[in-house]
């Protein structure tokens, strides 16, 4: 690749003013007819060459790519690229414009490469002061919720809150390692606490993405780090409790029970059943495998969202998450006894309308390592769905 910078223009519409730079070898006072993208008028050249702010961007793109096309205004660069090596080429963009004003996007449009530079946001720093108020609302809610559920033991509701804000944070701490490893801003988590009625303590917790998920494969990282996390600890601590610790004082049948969780059982008491007693560990393990169930759905923006935008593509993970949406709409009317399904479902149609961002190289293909990563993450999800007891 060559450093050369590709021949500049500056266009004026002569009707509305629109004024942009475009890659050209037309002269002063040569006119494009019909070309303006505003108001649809005659498009004038009144000066040759980049002005300041154009040339800095466009020679880190020579750097690695062949400059095809280029239409410019301030806040938006609009190259027609072309590399034969673009997944490094645009990793050294990344890199380039680091300190730059710009963050580069890359997109596949008609079979052509479309390199797409836009201004770069500020990206704010948030309040700690309400992540650590909504974690310490979120161990009493807990709290509150195993000592309802067993008996008033407060030894029982200590246990549960804390197994289970441990997989919690581990969790999070998968999402958040990820997030530093592949240099996304992102908040520290927030934590949902759940009082009661509602027996679980919790509705899980979040973490808010504030800068752009460079690549493909960083987006299944981000997706997957922290469910597989915070599942393999919800395996280790319900084998704990299935095996060392007596029942405790919840004997209402679960509504269900999940895939691992009945292999589990089947491994520990020779059976899989929803009617036994549960004591803080195995309903812990329990509530993690739900959440995890739940969030690994590949719709939206949700962990599994992110995994199935980068593997199926913008319009594929769109109509999936259409689909899905309405599917479990459905299953909630025709089981009204499972109105989670009807709700979540509403949930997705209401939140989910429009496309997910993609990363900013949304062309480069998945590595082998990456894939392997995704269907694990699929492993995981399948093994947290529910079985069907009669």
């Amino acid at each position: 690749m060559g450093s050369k910078l590709p021949p500049i223009r500056k266009f004026e519409c002569m009707e509305c003013k629109y004024v942009d730079y475009r890659m050209s070898t037309r002269e002063v006072g040569e006119t494009v007819p019909g070309d303006c993208p505003r108001c649809g008028g005659n498009l004038q050249v009144t000066a040759v060459g980049a002005p300041d702010w154009l040339i800095r961007p466009l020679e880190l793109v020579a750097q690695k790519f062949d400059i095809l096309d280029v239409v410019a205004r301030p806040d938006r660069i609009e190259l027609e690229v072309s590399s034969r090596k673009f997944p490094t080429a645009f990793r050294y963009l990344l890199k380039a414009f680091g300190g730059e004003n710009y963050l580069p996007v890359m997109r596949e449009q008609e079979g052509e490469l479309r390199l797409t530079l836009v201004r770069r946001q500020e990206v704010r720093a948030g309040s700690v002061l309400v992540n650590v108020v909504l974690f310490l609302a979120t161990v009493a809610s807990t709290f509150v919720a195993g000592y309802y559920l067993f008996d008033g033991s407060i030894a029982s509701a200590a246990l549960f809150s804390a197994s289970l804000m441990l997989m919690l944070v581990a969790h999070e701490l998968g999402h958040k390692i990820s997030a530093w490893h592949n240099g996304v801003v992102s908040t520290l988590p927030y934590f949902i606490p759940a009082p009661p009625p509602f027996p679980l303590g919790t509705l899980g917790a979040v973490i808010n993405i504030k800068s752009p998920i460079p690549t493909k494969e960083a987006l299944v990282e981000m997706g997957a780090s922290g469910p597989i996390t915070g599942f393999a600890l919800s395996v280790v601590i319900t084998f704990i409790g299935l095996t060392f610790l007596s029942p405790g004082g919840l004997e209402v049948p679960l509504p269900f029970v999940p895939v691992m969780f009945g292999l589990l059982q089947l491994l520990t008491l020779g059976r899989v059943t929803a009617t036994f007693a549960l004591n803080p560990l195995t309903f812990a393990g329990w509530v993690v495998m739900l959440l995890t169930m739940f969030n690994m759905i590949p719709v939206g923006q949700l962990d599994g969202g992110h995994i199935a935008r980068a593997v199926l593509g913008r319009q594929r993970h769109f109509l999936l998450t259409r689909v899905l949406g309405f599917s479990l709409l459905f299953l909630g009317l025709a089981f009204p006894d499972l109105p989670i399904f009807f709700i979540w479902g509403l949930l997705i149609l209401l939140f989910f309308r429009g496309y997910h961002p993609g990363a900013l190289d949304d062309v480069s293909p998945l590595s082998l390592r990456h894939k392997a990563l995704a269907a694990v993450a699929l492993v995981v999800f399948i093994l947290c769905l529910p079985i069907p007891l009669m």
